[in-house]
């Protein structure tokens, strides 16, 4: 092969960067630096230049110092290393019909980063496959990177340089219908699927119409309800102990269905969950919880912040008030040992403000104006006049047919989501997910695999890996060829 890339070499000079195949190609070389050939499906061999094209059974190798960029027609990007070997084994794509999509590559050598087109992305999305040392890389719109090491470490790899440490995920998706996205601690948003993980400081928002099922490493799980919006505040948790466990949860906007797990068994203390003006004390519970109108808005109340007159249907027909620490059927006015507790004035519906219903065990919900017990199968609210959390007697509709899932119906194997081993540079397959979704699959095994992290496979095992190896962070070469979009034209230059 040396001899043949050689000769091939001069002829790349000699012919100039001709392109090589017909207008019906896959795809174009769209940057290369240093020596790129393509072994055809009849066994030829040829130079590829800048604009060559590359059809579906090509066989493509960078030199030993080279890089390469290829275009395919759907639009994805594939920015191969040096020593890399890349097989496009199948290839289909017409813009008017999404269905006939498939892209099938195998990876021989070495390592290449994919940023995915349409591909996957409409019709079909297990139409874009990437195999490799026996395993399945399936893509949901993704941008990653696969290294093949023989060697462990992948020791040839000189421009290697260390990641940054990333967080364990507090959380995955563990069930998910429509849309959610996740706004992270530094503004970006990304797209949740199932399997993502969720992170400290995520803000998590479902579309209309959607909900999804997240897990936390504690065992507890929430649901969050369509058009509603959640942050995780704060989660500290290691299965082997050794760090302060903490876990802090608030809901900004729209409904969530919660069941706690170890943080709140353990020491309730540590396990918070808020609202605007209330806060929710967790006694090892399962609770729905729901946030709309004022308490969305953080207004104190309609009539504060609008200065129209109160509804005159009271409160009452829906709660009664705490007096004196005792319960009482609520009206207009309560008397107890000669005092008078008035229940304010505001709108019927007890779904337009904070509130919360006990599906097993029992909270202390706490809000301006006091504090109250709420058992298992009750509800209560904070009254918008007072501040004061009171029960909820006739409980709507809305709560006590919840059509969205109890996050405690659905089964988790906890060892099994969260399993992570550490890189040790075993020589085998090593993929790390930059944007969107990664399904590695061998055999009958799978892990899904989310923006930030890493899985490994070989003969012996598929895992998801709990940091990134130094020769999967970066490669300055290949950084300089994304963030210029391909270098522009190169022609054929050797190096």
């Amino acid at each position: 092969m040396k001899k043949i890339l050689q000769s091939l070499i001069l002829s790349c000079f000699l012919l100039g960067g001709v392109n090589a195949y017909a207008a019906d190609s896959a795809g174009t070389i769209r940057y290369m630096s240093g020596t790129l050939v393509a072994q055809r499906t009849d066994g030829t061999v040829r130079v590829l230049t800048s604009k060559s094209s590359v059809q579906p059974g090509d066989l493509l190798v960078t030199g030993r110092r080279s890089y390469a960029q290829v275009l395919m027609r759907d639009g994805t990007k594939m920015t191969m290393r040096p020593d890399s070997n890349l097989k496009i084994e199948a290839y289909e794509f017409q813009q008017s019909a999404p269905k006939n999509d498939n892209a099938i590559f195998r990876l021989l050598k070495g390592g290449f980063r994919t940023v995915t087109g349409l591909i996957g992305k409409r019709g079909n999305k297990d139409a874009y496959k990437l195999r490799a040392s026996g395993a399945t890389i399936g893509i949901r719109g993704t941008d990653f990177t696969s290294r093949l090491c023989a060697t462990k470490g992948c020791e040839d790899d000189a421009d290697a340089v260390k990641p940054v440490a990333k967080p364990k995920p507090a959380g995955r998706v563990m069930r998910i219908a429509g849309q959610m996205v996740a706004k992270q601690a530094d503004g970006n948003i990304r797209k949740l699927t199932l399997g993502s993980p969720v992170f400290e400081g995520d803000t998590l928002q479902s579309d209309m119409a959607s909900h999804a099922v997240v897990a936390f490493r504690d065992g507890g799980r929430i649901t969050l309800q369509q058009s509603s919006i959640f942050k995780v505040e704060a989660f500290k948790y290691e299965k082997k102990g050794g760090v302060q466990e903490n876990i802090a949860l608030r809901l900004i906007k729209g409904g969530v269905r919660v069941v706690t797990g170890l943080i709140g068994r353990a020491n309730r203390n540590n396990y918070k969950f808020r609202m605007s003006g209330a806060t929710i004390g967790i006694r090892g519970t399962g609770f729905d919880a729901w946030c709309n109108g004022p308490c969305a808005s953080d207004t104190s109340s309609p009539v504060a912040s609008t200065g129209e007159p109160l509804n005159n249907t009271l409160w009452s027909q829906y709660a009664e008030v705490q007096v004196d620490g005792r319960l009482s059927d609520a009206g207009m006015q309560t008397s107890v040992s000669g005092q008078y507790t008035q229940l304010a004035e505001g709108p019927a519906d007890p779904m337009n403000g904070a509130g919360v219903y006990v599906w097993s065990g029992e909270v202390v919900f706490v809000g301006p104006g006091g504090s109250f017990t709420v058992a298992v199968n009750q509800a209560a609210m904070i009254a918008q006049q007072t501040g004061k959390p009171v029960r909820i007697l006739n409980i709507p509709a809305a709560v006590l047919q919840n059509d969205v899932p109890r996050p405690d119906g659905v089964p988790v194997d906890l060892d099994k989501l969260f399993d992570e081993a550490q890189a040790e540079g075993d020589a085998g397959l090593y993929v790390t997910v930059h944007d969107g979704q990664v399904i590695l699959q061998k055999g009958d095994q799978q892990v899904d695999l989310g923006k930030g992290e890493s899985g490994f496979t070989n003969d012996d095992i598929l895992t998801r890996l709990a940091s990134t190896p130094d020769f999967m962070g970066g490669d300055a070469n290949m950084d300089n060829i994304e963030q210029n979009d391909g270098g522009g034209d190169q022609g054929c230059v050797v190096r």
